[in-house]
């Protein structure tokens, strides 16, 4: 048996503010259309930013911008669009439940997005072989993935924290070290990463201002899952 704090998944109804919706309202036109929305403005967010993947050295900003869309837009928008049937929890047993339990784990998905966030951001913190075993990989794929993984702890379809205040402190202390990462870009007085050292980029302006740009747009991108964090503590206060 599971745990009341983190078992089965939580059902659509239990996104705050949708507590008193019947379930017909979940399947109204409306409703799906909103999923058609999301879903299309996500695949839209991430072939925008695959885009901006396509020279890294041309702008650090830019690049960052792209993996932030990858990692903190376009999720939110593809797990808004899930389909009903997934939406009431039923997700299959067996192999495909199995699966799905360690997908949506909250501990494991949001340790991935923590050491991937870290480990791109500040790859001087880990050995030199991982962090170039790391840049080799397809990281757009990785922070898209990881983003999917971390935001489904807090959406309607695939929430699987019950109480309130846990899922709003998973998505603090998720957001945390992009936080710290986005200031430190900003205040550092050199440049941390050594491939922009003697690049000019795109917008013509030297690479140090590059990065202060890069950790301005990290930074902004990480009040989305913030402003969810406190939606979700405010809402289990409503509830006691």
């Amino acid at each position: 048996m599971k745990s009341d704090t983190i078992g089965g998944l939580v059902r659509g109804t239990d996104w705050p503010g949708a507590a008193g919706l019947p379930p017909r309202r979940l399947l109204s036109p409306r409703i799906c259309t909103l999923r058609v929305l999301a879903a299309v403005s996500g695949t839209l967010v991430v072939a925008v930013a695959a885009l901006g993947l396509r020279d890294p050295l041309a702008s650090m900003s830019t690049y960052t911008a792209a993996l932030m869309a990858l990692n903190q837009i376009a999720p939110p928008l593809l797990l808004l669009a899930l389909p009903g049937t997934i939406r009431a929890g039923r997700l299959g047993r067996g192999k495909l439940g199995a699966l799905t339990d360690l997908l949506l784990d909250p501990w494991a998905a949001t340790t991935l997005f923590i050491g991937l966030s870290i480990a791109v951001s500040l790859p001087g913190v880990f050995d030199p072989s991982v962090a170039n075993a790391l840049y080799a990989a397809p990281l757009g794929v990785l922070e898209l993935v990881s983003g999917l993984l971390f935001w489904a702890q807090f959406m309607p379809a695939t929430r699987s924290i019950r109480p309130g205040w846990l899922a709003s402190a998973v998505a603090w202390i998720g957001a945390m070290p992009m936080t710290v990462v986005a200031v430190v870009w900003m205040l550092s007085p050199g440049v941390l990463y050594t491939p922009y050292l003697n690049v000019i980029c795109r917008w013509n302006v030297p690479p140090l201002v590059d990065q202060r740009w890069a950790g301005f747009l990290m930074l902004v991108a990480g009040v989305p899952v913030q402003l969810v964090g406190v939606w979700l503590l405010l809402d289990s206060g409503r509830d006691r």
